[in-house]
C-alpha cells in the first residue's frame, strides 16, 4: 500500500479481486490477491483479509505464505486453536530450509505465547506450558541462525525477561540479556537495503532488554517517528510494551513510551484505542505529574506526539456516557460552556447530546430527562448526574440536538473548545471521535477517520436552512451517539455526531450518487441555531 492510497483504495481492490476469484480468476489476479493479502493485515483490516486469504487457499491450496498469513489472522482475531492446527499442519510439510517454515514456527511461538497471556492464572500448569512451548517455538529458528532470525531473537528476550520476571525457571540455560546485545549488534549490522518494516520495531524492543534507556529512548524515537511506519507493525509493539514488558506498571518513563506508542497508533489509519474508566483515571493522573519529560525523553517529534496524546486524554475527561437508570450506557454527550452558546450564565457548563438520545418525551427510543443520568468516567465512574432540564432542543431531522443542564455542580472539568470554523476538505483531512460505541469503554475512534465533506463555507451548499452536516468515516456504533467530532491537529469541536456507519448515504453539496458515511452536525450551526433561539426568546 502507497502513501497515498490509503485504506478504502485497498479494500476496494480486495473486494474487486474476490469477485474476481469466485469467478475463473486468472494467475495475475490470484498474485495480486496474494499480496493483498499482506496490506490488509498491514493496515489491520483482519475481517476483509481472512475472507479473502480464504478464497486465495482454495485457488492456490500449496501456497505457504497465504497459509501463515491466514494463520496470524486466526490469532488476531482471538481464534487461537484453529490457528496452531494451521500452523501445525503448514510446519511438518515444509523442510526446516524453506523460508516459511521459520515464519510459520515463530507463529506457532505467538500463538502459545497468546495463549499464556490470556491465562488468568499465569502460574497454572497449562499458563506455564503455553510459556514453554512459545520459547521454544521462537529458539529453535534463532538458534539455527540468529543473524536472519532476530525476530525469533527479540520474541525469545521479550519472553525468557517475563518467565524470569514472574520467578520461572524456563530455559534456565539461556541469558536473555546476551541475546538481546547480540540481536541489536545483527541489527546494527544489517545492510540498508536488506532493513524491511520491522527493522525499527525490533530495535527498539530488544534495545529493552539491554537495559540501557538512552539506548532504548533513542530506538522508541526513531520508530514513532519513521513515516514508512504501519498501524500493525505499532500494535505489535504496543502489545509486546504492555503484555510481555509490562512497561506500564514499570515506572513513568516505561508508561511515557507506551502511551507514545498509542499516540502514534491513533494517527495511523485503522488506528483505536479503547480505555477503561480506571484507564483514563490514571492516565490523567499520570499527564499532570509529566509536563517537560517527555520532550527529554523522547526528542521533539515524540515530545508533540506525546502532547498531542496527552491532549485528547484530557478532552475525554469532558465526555459522558449517557445511561439509563439503573441501566446500560445508550449514548454520549460532552461538556460545553454556556457562553459559548450566547447563554446566560457565561461560565455554566452544559452537556450537548443528540435529541434521539435524550428528549422531554422520550421519542426516537430516546430517554426523558428523568430516566437519563450521566457519567463522565474518565473523572470519577461513581458519580452519576441527573438532568435537571432540557434548556434547548432541535429534533432529529434539523440538528438532533439536546443541550441539558445536570442536578448538581460539575467541579475539575473543563468544558471542551468550539473550532472557530471546519477543517478544509482535501485530501488527507482527519476527523476524531471519542465515544461509546455499543456502549461499551470511553473510545478514542480513529480507524478509517477520513473527512470527506461537509456544507460549510467556502463551498458548501446547505440542504437543510441552518443546519451544516458534515460526513466522515470512523467506527461508530449505536453508543456513540451525542459523541464530539474534533478536528484532527488541536482536538477542537467542529460537529455533534448523529448517524454512524452507514451506506448508500446520500452525497453532500449536491453532488450526484452515494456512499458509506457516518454524519455530524456542525458545531456552529448548533451554536447559530441555540443564539437565535435565546434572540427570539428574550424579544
Amino acid at each position: 500500500m502507497t502513501q497515498a492510497e490509503g485504506v478504502d483504495a485497498v479494500r476496494e481492490r480486495a473486494q474487486q479481486t474476490l469477485q474476481a476469484l469466485r469467478g475463473l480468476g486468472s494467475e495475475a489476479e490470484i498474485a495480486a490477491a496474494k499480496a493483498l493479502v499482506l496490506q490488509l493485515r498491514n493496515q489491520r483490516d483482519y475481517a476483509l483479509m481472512a475472507e479473502l486469504a480464504e478464497a486465495v487457499a482454495r485457488r492456490d491450496p500449496d501456497s505457504a505464505t497465504n497459509r501463515r498469513l491466514h494463520a496470524q489472522c486466526l490469532i488476531e482475531t482471538g481464534q487461537v486453536t484453529p490457528a496452531i492446527e494451521l500452523l501445525r499442519s503448514l510446519t511438518r510439510r515444509l523442510p526446516k530450509a524453506h523460508p516459511e517454515y521459520a515464519e510459520a514456527t515463530g507463529l506457532l511461538g505467538r500463538a502459545h505465547k497468546q495463549i499464556f497471556f490470556d491465562a488468568g492464572d499465569k502460574a497454572s500448569a497449562s499458563a506455564r506450558e503455553a510459556l514453554k512451548r512459545a520459547i521454544e517455538a521462537y529458539r529453535g529458528p534463532y538458534e539455527r541462525d540468529p543473524a536472519a532470525h532476530t525476530w525469533h531473537g527479540v520474541n525469545l528476550v521479550a519472553l525468557l525477561t517475563r518467565a524470569r520476571m514472574l520467578g520461572m525457571r524456563v530455559a534456565p540455560d539461556l541469558d536473555p540479556q546476551a541475546i538481546a546485545a547480540r540481536v541489536v549488534a545483527a541489527l546494527q549490522a544489517m545492510p540498508e537495503d536488506k532493513r524491511d518494516g520491522w527493522f525499527l520495531p525490533m530495535l527498539a524492543e530488544a534495545s529493552l532488554g539491554l537495559r540501557d534507556w538512552t539506548v532504548i529512548d533513542e530506538n522508541v524515537r526513531r520508530y514513532v517517528a519513521s513515516p514508512n511506519a504501519k498501524a500493525f507493525h505499532i500494535a505489535s509493539t504496543l502489545r509486546q510494551f504492555t503484555q510481555v514488558w509490562d512497561l506500564e506498571n514499570r515506572d513513568d518513563r516505561g508508561r511515557a513510551l507506551v502511551d507514545l506508542l498509542r499516540a502514534r497508533l491513533l494517527r495511523l489509519e485503522q488506528g483505536e484505542v479503547r480505555l477503561s474508566a480506571e484507564e483514563l483515571q490514571r492516565l490523567r493522573a499520570q499527564t499532570a505529574t509529566e509536563a517537560g519529560r517527555p520532550e527529554a525523553i523522547l526528542g521533539t517529534y515524540g515530545a508533540q506526539t506525546y502532547q498531542w496524546w496527552r491532549t485528547g486524554i484530557e478532552r475525554a475527561a469532558s465526555v459522558a456516557a449517557i445511561k439509563r437508570r439503573l441501566g446500560n450506557r445508550t449514548g454520549t454527550g460532552f461538556l460545553v460552556r454556556a457562553g459559548d452558546l450566547g447563554r446566560e450564565p457565561a461560565e455554566e457548563l452544559l452537556l450537548l447530546t443528540n435529541f434521539h438520545v435524550v428528549n422531554k418525551t422520550g421519542v426516537h427510543n430516546g430517554l426523558r430527562p428523568e430516566e437519563a443520568e450521566v457519567v463522565f468516567e474518565a473523572v470519577d465512574a461513581g458519580r452519576a448526574y441527573g438532568v435537571a432540564q432540557i434548556v434547548w432542543s432541535s429534533p432529529v431531522d434539523r440538528h438532533d440536538a439536546a443541550l441539558l443542564r445536570l442536578d448538581g455542580p460539575i467541579a475539575g472539568i473543563e468544558p471542551l473548545p468550539i473550532a472557530a470554523a471546519l477543517p478544509a476538505v482535501e485530501e488527507g483531512a482527519q476527523v476524531y471521535l471519542i465515544g461509546h460505541p455499543g456502549g461499551r469503554d470511553l473510545a478514542f475512534s480513529f480507524q478509517d477517520n477520513e473527512l470527506l465533506d461537509h456544507e460549510g463555507p467556502p463551498l458548501g451548499k446547505p440542504q437543510i436552512p441552518g443546519v451544516v452536516r458534515l460526513h466522515y468515516r470512523a467506527p461508530t456504533e449505536g453508543g456513540s451517539s451525542g459523541s464530539p467530532v474534533f478536528n484532527a491537529r488541536l482536538w477542537q469541536v467542529i460537529g455533534l455526531h448523529h448517524l454512524g456507519g452507514k451506506l448508500g448515504v446520500r452525497r453532500l453539496n449536491g453532488k450526484e450518487g452515494t456512499y458509506g458515511a457516518n454524519e455530524g452536525i456542525a458545531l456552529h450551526s448548533i451554536v447559530a441555531a441555540i443564539k437565535t433561539s435565546r434572540a427570539s426568546t428574550d424579544g
